[in-house]
């Protein structure tokens, strides 16, 4: 809401200083210093009220603002009000200042103020980060020898004790917060959440020692785009090189939590109960923690938002993808949103049952969910924060907001009958 009223007041006054310097052919610089730097002085009484929040928001404003007013009074000083003769360069001089105005702003309109998506749980919580090199495996990203690193974020209530275990994997050119409302719910309920950053399938991964990694720019094209230029043939060594590469990671973040919990050797490792352990994540993150399901025996429950499950493909064909009959080992939640058969599924699977919908039946202690309305982005915090974003990636109709703490309830009850042990599980088939 701030950003839209502070970039309508601008390019309001931004034309009607134009309109007013054509009709009377004068520059009105007085005035416009006096505006200009008005506004940067109650946009800082705003920012010093905690009414805007953010520095990094509207720093870029504040400071354009302040430079443009000093500019005015030098040109009034050393000019004076001058006639304008050229009616065309004041009016590309308008556009050009309110093209500044959208520029600086460009932070804030991407991820606009908003009110934080509360937590429903009576625990105050706690973040760590760490990183951990896998010396097992080298970063087949780079080709400078390094082993693989993994970064974690933990969210754990403060009151000491033992909470179960929830690992989150986000999706593909995502960040290891896209479901950062959902890790902080559950960890406001008494769970430790661990949210595992897979390096150069993310986004961007700032580790525990302040180095940022980016996301590959092939792995982000052909998951993106691969199965539009790719057969099904190809794009299955593809998902398994992927599976691999997440499950590995996934595999070792555990391990490496377990050895350390068993330990006690830190404040948030001594909340861990090593014996209830979940697993759920978003799109790819969603289909690499099914895959892990199947592979330990020490998991108890697993949830995938909206996540195609890569790890079941068994063979490919020009037809689409065969896949495992097995029945899943463990409790296991799919949760997909409405659009997800008009979404290049029927492309991949051709006349097919979609792979999750198939394990899913012939699971008994699987359940399907549909969210009504929903689309791919609905299932983590991105159309909360940055609506222009989402929308580039895809969101439904529904209020954001509300799905996702829908979500997140339906996340916790879930995780709360298979982990805690609670017996009603009141989860509807569609929402």
């Amino acid at each position: 809401m701030w950003t839209k009223i502070i970039l309508s007041v601008l390019v309001a006054m931004e034309i009607g200083f134009l309109g007013w310097d054509l009709l009377s052919k004068t520059t009105h610089y007085r005035l416009k210093a006096a505006f200009r730097l008005g506004a940067a002085v109650i946009l800082t009484l705003l920012m010093l009220l905690g009414v805007l929040q953010g520095i990094s928001r509207y720093a870029g404003i504040l400071a354009l603002l302040a430079v443009m007013g000093i500019v005015s009074l030098l040109s009034l000083r050393k000019k004076g009000e001058r006639e304008i003769n050229k009616p065309a360069r004041r009016i590309w001089r308008s556009i050009g200042s309110m093209a500044l105005y959208m520029t600086v702003m460009i932070l804030a309109i991407l991820f606009p103020q908003v009110e934080e998506i509360a937590v429903t749980g009576d625990y105050a919580i706690q973040t760590e980060l760490y990183t951990w090199k896998d010396e097992s495996r080298e970063e087949t990203f780079a080709d400078n020898g390094e082993k693989r690193s993994v970064t974690v974020q933990f969210y754990y209530p403060e009151t000491a004790g033992r909470y179960p275990l929830a690992l989150y994997s986000h999706g593909a050119a995502s960040t290891m917060d896209a479901n950062d409302s959902t890790c902080r719910e559950l960890a406001s309920h008494g769970y430790v959440v661990a949210a595992v950053a897979h390096p150069y399938h993310a986004m961007f991964v700032t580790d525990a020692n302040g180095v940022t990694t980016s996301v590959d720019s092939e792995f982000m094209q052909l998951s993106m785009s691969g199965p539009l230029t790719h057969t099904n043939e190809e794009m299955l060594v593809y998902y398994r090189e992927w599976m691999k590469t997440r499950t590995d990671d996934l595999n070792f973040a555990l391990d490496t939590i377990l050895t350390h919990a068993a330990r006690n050797d830190a404040e948030v490792f001594a909340r861990v109960d090593i014996e209830h352990i979940g697993l759920f994540g978003h799109s790819m993150g969603g289909a690499a923690c099914e895959a892990l399901g199947r592979q330990r025996d020490d998991i108890d429950a697993v949830i995938v938002l909206e996540g195609m499950m890569l790890g079941e493909l068994t063979g490919a064909d020009k037809t689409g993808f065969t896949y495992d009959s097995t029945p899943y080992p463990i409790p296991l939640l799919d949760v997909n949103s409405d659009s997800i058969a008009s979404h290049g599924m029927k492309q991949m699977f051709g006349s097919r049952e979609y792979v999750n919908f198939s394990i899913v039946k012939h699971s008994a202690e699987a359940r399907e969910v549909t969210f009504r309305d929903a689309a791919h982005m609905n299932f983590c915090d991105l159309p909360v924060l940055s609506p222009p974003l989402a929308g580039m990636f895809g969101v439904g109709s529904r209020d954001p907001r509300e799905c996702i703490e829908t979500v997140n309830g339906i996340v916790l009850e879930y995780f709360d009958h298979d982990l805690k042990n609670q017996t009603s599980l009141a989860i509807q088939e569609e929402y």
